[in-house]
């Protein structure tokens, strides 16, 4: 990638490194750091808009989390004290309860954190929202796409209305059409991210979107994408 230029906003994740290796709580936030400080030392050399913290990865080897407030406190401090190039956003989990999610924004609120990602993949396979046919099917593996879109709505709605003044709202699961995102707008999301719905649907997907949300904002009053940010949770 080194050299080369995009039109479009694209934003480096960086998470712990995956390894055979048991790292300490410690040396897994040392690992996060460094890498951190290796993409800061080329950002020269390849063109980006933002960072990802990725604490959230179901796949990681190890029991190292990031989740509690202590340990979330620990890696922010020094992540941030970086003095980051790029505005940075947390990639968060899904599979956190409200409170647990309330005590988490409540720390990345008080660092200088652009950001949330709501959300990571569905690790619960008993989530009412999977087909358990095709959940036997698979021992190993978490899920993307649409078993993610209803808790990631409801996380988007809960950090909007209790942190929205704060933190920039990224959307992030289940979307496959205008009116997926548009919900999550509504929500409280001012960005979409897709994964899933790009590989089913096709590249085309981003624009079928874009062409779509003009047509629902004018049906709903509103000359453009911010007017819409979480209209339907202040009214709830």
């Amino acid at each position: 990638m080194t050299g080369a230029k995009f039109a479009i906003p694209v934003g480096i994740s960086i998470g712990k490194t995956n390894g055979q290796k048991e790292m300490t709580q410690a040396e897994a936030v040392a690992d996060v750091v460094t890498t951190f400080q290796i993409a800061e030392t080329n950002r020269t050399a390849v063109s980006f808009s933002y960072y990802e913290l990725n604490i959230s990865c179901p796949n990681l080897y190890g029991d190292v989390e990031f989740y509690s407030p202590e340990h979330l406190q620990d890696l922010l401090t020094v992540v941030t004290a970086l003095n980051l190039s790029k505005p940075l956003f947390i990639k968060m989990p899904i599979n956190k309860s409200d409170d647990e999610t309330r005590a988490m924004l409540s720390i990345i609120a008080d660092h200088p954190v652009a950001g949330v990602i709501f959300s990571n993949l569905q690790t619960n396979r008993n989530d009412p929202s999977l087909n358990q046919t095709e959940v036997k099917r698979y021992e190993q593996g978490f899920f993307s796409g649409k078993p993610v879109e209803k808790r990631s709505n409801e996380l988007i709605a809960l950090a909007y209305k209790e942190f929205g003044s704060k933190l920039t709202i990224i959307g992030c699961g289940g979307v496959f059409s205008a009116e997926d995102a548009y919900k999550k707008v509504k929500l409280g999301a001012s960005l979409i991210e897709m994964i899933t719905g790009m590989v089913y649907v096709g590249p085309q997907l981003p624009a079928q979107i874009n062409l779509g949300l003009i047509k629902l904002l004018k049906q709903g009053g509103f000359n453009n994408v911010a007017q819409a940010v979480g209209i339907e949770t202040k009214s709830s």
